[in-house]
């Protein structure tokens, strides 16, 4: 049956496709000159999906290790042109988001402990020194009879005494700024001996060491994990989109092996009848030339 045909046809194909390469049929210079292509085992199929994450964190404590295959732009390239449909089909980028979700989930449980860790560091730490507090309430108070004196004074157009007091008032209030600046320095340097957690990257921060900060946003653990959350985000966005593609290209393929096999038929139909004419005519000239 031509189905049947078409099946057997096609096995053999691929079998052959195994055995001696899908350019078996090509002259052997040009076999000899075979062009690379991006699902070659020696290319990095993270590369190809934006970057390849053993690359982001070397000698750092996040080391990955070493990414022994090659990281190509002109194969990434290749890739990229691809349609959706095809691009798909490789799974890469499929594979590329499982990886990722594993540093992902791997990091956010180092986080999640190492906040625990540094918010039983803040409990423990002593309270204020009760009497720094005594001598800013001491002032504040101070400055809260002056006020009622100073509004007594004026009603009584004491205008002078009014203003000494005022001066009075402007003293204290500076006084009180000097004693709150001291209290939060304090505060401060208690609270720079705990170390906080960055919620990107997991690393431990100084609490209020703005330096440190700033020095560990350009570092190597911050920058690749922000790269690698946004790739992430970008992926898990268009998974559902990917399979979907992945079943067009289903379709498609299934229709080109269609069309191949039914022009496998034909083919195969055109030199059997081609054969049978031969023989035919060469029946015929034998009966011709036996006859006379």
């Amino acid at each position: 049956m031509p189905g049947g045909g078409a099946g057997a046809l096609k096995a053999t194909r691929q079998l052959l496709d195994e055995l001696l390469g899908k350019d078996r049929n090509k002259p052997l210079s040009e076999r000899n000159r075979r062009t690379t292509h991006f699902s070659d085992e020696d290319y990095c199929k993270y590369y190809l999906c934006g970057f390849c994450p053993y690359m982001l964190f070397t000698n750092t404590k996040s080391d990955l290790g070493v990414c022994n295959i090659k990281h190509s732009d002109a194969m990434r390239e290749q890739f990229n042109k691809l349609p959706d449909c095809d691009r798909a089909s490789y799974r890469y980028e499929d594979d590329m988001q499982d990886f990722l979700e594993g540093l992902v989930r791997e990091i956010e449980r180092k986080i999640s402990q190492r906040k625990r860790e540094s918010e039983a560091q803040l409990e423990a730490l002593p309270p204020t020194d009760p009497a720094l507090i005594a001598q800013k309430e001491a002032i504040e108070k101070e400055i809260e009879e002056g006020t009622e004196e100073m509004d007594r004074l004026n009603e009584e157009a004491r205008f002078e005494d009014a203003k000494a007091v005022m001066l009075k008032i402007e003293a204290l209030q500076d006084q009180a700024k000097a004693k709150a600046q001291e209290i939060e320095n304090k505060k401060t340097l208690e609270t720079g001996k705990v170390l906080g957690v960055c919620e990107v990257c997991g690393v431990l921060i100084g609490i209020g060491d703005e330096q440190a900060d700033a020095r560990h946003l350009v570092g190597k653990q911050h920058l690749g994990y922000t790269q690698i959350r946004s790739l992430l985000k970008e992926l898990r966005a268009k998974r559902d989109q990917r399979r979907e593609w992945r079943k067009q290209f289903r379709e498609q393929q299934a229709d080109r092996e269609k069309k191949e096999a039914q022009a496998d038929d034909t083919d195969r139909n055109a030199r059997r009848d081609a054969k049978s004419h031969r023989r035919r005519d060469d029946d015929k000239r034998d009966y011709d030339r036996y006859r006379y």
